[in-house]
Parts: C-alpha cells; sequence; structure tokens
C-alpha cells in the first residue's frame, strides 16, 4: 500500500533555529551535500527549509516502528542533474529503509517550504 507524509514549515522558523545554533545546528540535521548545495545560495533559508520539510514528511510517510529515532542528517536530499530532488540516507537509517522506494517533491516561497513523500514499503512476505 502506498503511503503519503506531508509537511510544510515556516521558512523564518529554519532561519531562526540556524541563526540561534549556528553550525551546530546545520551539522546535527543536514547532510553534508545538503549544506554544500544550501550554502552556495545567497538566501539559503528556503533551501533548508524545504529539507527540513522532507526529512519530516519522509518520518510521517513511514510505518510505525520503522524508524526507532530519527537520525536528521542521515536523511539527505540530493538533486538530481536535472534538478529533481531525492532521497538519499546513510547508516542505520539507510539500511531500515533499503527496502523501501520514495517519491519525493519540494516547494517554497520565501515564507513557506513543502515536502512530500510518496514511500512504498517493502511487500511483506507469508511465511510457510
Amino acid at each position: 500500500m502506498l503511503r503519503c507524509g506531508v509537511d510544510i514549515i515556516e521558512v523564518a522558523r529554519v532561519r531562526s533555529s540556524i541563526e540561534k545554533h549556528g553550525d551546530h545546528f546545520v551539522q546535527r540535521v543536514f547532510s553534508p551535500e545538503e549544506i554544500r548545495y544550501c550554502t552556495k545560495f545567497k538566501h539559503p533559508w528556503p533551501h533548508w527549509a524545504a529539507r527540513w520539510a522532507a526529512k519530516e514528511a519522509l518520518y510521517k510517510s513511514l510505518l510505525a516502528g520503522t524508524l526507532p529515532a530519527l537520525v536528521w542528517k542521515e536523511i539527505g536530499v540530493v538533486n538530481e542533474a536535472n534538478g529533481a530532488p531525492h532521497l538519499e540516507f546513510a547508516g542505520e537509517t539507510r539500511a531500515r529503509l533499503e527496502a523501501w522506494r520514495f517519491a519525493l517533491s519540494l516547494s517554497h516561497v520565501r515564507e513557506l517550504a513543502v515536502a512530500q513523500v510518496v514511500a512504498i514499503p517493502p511487500e511483506e512476505t507469508s511465511g510457510p
């Protein structure tokens, strides 16, 4: 069965967290690829916010118990050559989500960022 997660966030909220907690916050929440991507923009705040929303939307799309803890920086949004975003995972998160399939969509304006994740959990196999 398809699963869906959606999250919308105010860009100012993410900006405030980054300005208040600085590099400690960024390193704890975002993957190295996300950091490289977002820091290249003159106004990075909507990009940070969209990636935050993607992590929240992913978590909402999962079955209960799939991830016992959300390790933010193990979930990364990476852009393909054509700009389309997709999710990449590291560490324990990668191992737990290896058999899942995901589609990601992001959008943002100056004040808001939104992400939607459509997830396909691994098929359950019935035992003998």
